[in-house]
């Protein structure tokens, strides 16, 4: 199936290439990234064009650009050779398919692509135009130059409201808050998309999620299989079979190492005694303390602190 647009007026088509992209006024000019990793050169948060806006980027830009979408739009494409049933349209002589993008969906295009959209009435999204290297960007296991849909979209609008605003602003230290905002949406996309797929299994990920931070948080108290069975509202096979696929490790295993590093804190506080910090890290003696300790550190509590204590001499004496 095949349309064309030869007598289609369309409205207001930003035609910005590469080569022209610094005659934009709106457009900061980029900045370099030899000090930080990832900059913003324009940025927008729920933004609104005109019912039917369209942008049209034959040569697309030379950064990268984030879409969070929200409103319909449609996406146009070049032809794949994979699908011979993709609707088809012909733009310029050239092929194209059309993909229908809802409010949630998502889309991050690499420099040099071609950005197409237009909107089915209004217009409206956020969004994030960022300079980085490629391999940065690479870090992070997002799909690039295609719609996705991620679980939730409610951290990636907060984020993008902060990028913005931190754009905007001229406070101290704007270009390292930028660097690790950016930073924080990427990993936010790429949490989120990890069981969009599956949306039954994402709801019970967020739901055991929370209740294990609420059980990290409060290591200290006592959390047999039972009690946590019952927070998480499921059985005991469940609960270890989305246990370990979710984590990687079983409650247990999660429990003892937060109880862990919540000892090798309080061990470097010189007011309390090895057996005081058994207590309040959870275990009910110091002996299952020191063994569990040992088997997780290689030493002792008692050879921990030592190393501690010894550890703080040289800082001092190199500081001297």
């Amino acid at each position: 199936m095949s349309d064309t647009f030869d007598n289609i007026n369309i409205r207001n088509i930003d035609i910005i290439g590469i080569s022209d992209i610094n005659e934009l006024i709106f457009f900061r000019k980029k900045e370099s990234v030899d000090n930080y990793m990832f900059s913003t050169s324009y940025c927008g948060y729920n933004i609104h064009n005109p019912e039917k806006d369209t942008i049209y980027r034959p040569e697309g830009r030379s950064d990268y650009l984030f879409l969070l979408i929200t409103s319909n739009m449609d996406f146009f494409f070049p032809k794949s050779k994979k699908n011979s049933e993709e609707k088809i349209v012909y733009r310029n002589g050239q092929e194209l398919t059309i993909k229908k993008a809802e409010p949630g969906d998502c889309i991050l295009f690499t420099p040099g692509t071609m950005q197409y959209y237009t909107a089915d009435g209004e217009f409206s999204n956020s969004f994030v135009h960022f300079v980085a290297s490629k391999d940065e960007v690479e870090k992070y296991k997002i799909p690039h130059n295609e719609l996705f849909r991620p679980v939730n979209t409610d951290d990636m609008q907060q984020l993008m409201k902060q990028i913005q605003f931190e754009y905007l602003a001229n406070n101290v230290h704007k270009e390292e808050k930028i660097d690790l905002l950016i930073r924080m949406l990427l990993i936010e996309i790429e949490r989120s998309l990890k069981f969009s797929n599956k949306h039954e299994m994402s709801d019970i990920y967020s739901d055991l999620q929370r209740v294990r931070i609420y059980i990290l948080e409060h290591c200290s108290e006592e959390w047999d299989i039972d009690r946590i069975c019952q927070a998480a509202h499921l059985g005991r096979s469940q609960l270890y079979n989305y246990y370990r696929k979710f984590f990687y490790l079983t409650p247990k295993e999660d429990l003892l190492a937060a109880r862990i590093d919540r000892a090798k804190y309080l061990l470097t506080n010189k007011g309390l005694r090895i057996s005081e910090v058994a207590e309040m890290s959870g275990f009910k003696n110091i002996y299952h303390f020191t063994r569990y300790f040992k088997k997780a550190c290689g030493c002792s509590p008692g050879k921990y602190l030592m190393q501690i204590e010894d550890k703080n001499i040289i800082i001092k004496s190199k500081e001297n």
